[in-house]
């Protein structure tokens, strides 16, 4: 039972992100600003060239783009839950595709080892993360580097505190603890992104387009958003007409013990 509740949710995560591929891109402003903070962190701490990488839930490409402007990677593996991701993501290598694995990173079995493994703004959607990061440890080389952006307590507050949904997101403390085992921690820091909007129908539509609404639940009838609107209005206001959306990003860096 607990299984095909799990992969109840893994499918409505993914039908959400793959309606929302066309407009991820230009609206996912906290999401792109995210990867490029989490690749400055590569050649602080462990240089920019590798020789075979694996990127979970590479999406649409965005952070794909970084690594790749921004490493030397002789052989890329690239997974996400949607198989349509592969055709955009493909366009960044024009001379060689990379090889791409569809499905849920949890249950898979990757081939070979890595000396990196990346992912930006996906482990939050990890189901079991203890066991995930000791796996992803299995699949690193001695002295390997996992490099990471997830969520903090506190990410999109506003949702939460409105509507009582939303992922937990487990502290910076927590997940040290569970790398610490096969991991030296070489880097945590936690950062707030506020994004602001005219109005709270705008920050709706924000989420959808970046398929953030794999965390709601019912359909909303009108009154229900009428209500939301007004409530988020009064508590979330900025002053200058406008509302605020609070993203709590946690970048680190990790390498194999």
């Amino acid at each position: 039972m607990e299984r095909n509740m799990g992969m109840i949710e893994t499918e409505r995560i993914r039908n959400c992100f793959t309606r929302a591929l066309s407009s991820y891109d230009k609206n996912a402003d906290a999401q792109h600003r995210i990867s490029r903070k989490l690749i400055s962190l590569l050649p602080r701490y462990t240089g920019t060239h590798y020789d075979r990488a694996l990127e979970i839930g590479c999406g649409t490409g965005g952070f794909t783009s970084c690594l790749k402007s921004s490493c030397r990677i002789r052989d890329w593996t690239l997974n996400d839950l949607c198989e349509v991701c592969k055709k955009p993501v493909n366009k960044l290598f024009p001379e060689q595709f990379p090889t791409f694995i569809i499905g849920d990173a949890e249950q898979i079995t990757f081939a070979g080892k890595f000396d990196l493994i990346a992912s930006a703004s996906v482990f939050q959607w990890i189901k079991q993360p203890e066991t995930f990061y000791r796996k992803l440890a299995g699949l690193l080389v001695p002295q390997g580097t996992l490099l990471f952006s997830t969520f903090a307590p506190g990410n999109l507050y506003e949702i939460r505190e409105l509507t009582n949904r939303g992922l937990d997101y487990p502290p910076a403390t927590k997940i040290q603890e569970w790398l610490s085992s096969d991991f030296r921690l070489l880097h945590c820091e936690e950062e707030e992104i506020v994004l602001t909007f005219t109005g709270p129908l705008d920050v709706l539509r924000h989420l959808k387009a970046t398929g953030v609404t794999a965390t709601g639940g019912n359909t909303w009838t009108r009154g229900m958003q009428e209500e939301f609107c007004n409530r988020y209005t009064l508590l979330f206001s900025t002053g200058k007409k406008q509302v605020k959306l609070t993203y709590r990003p946690l970048y680190m860096l990790a390498i194999k013990k």
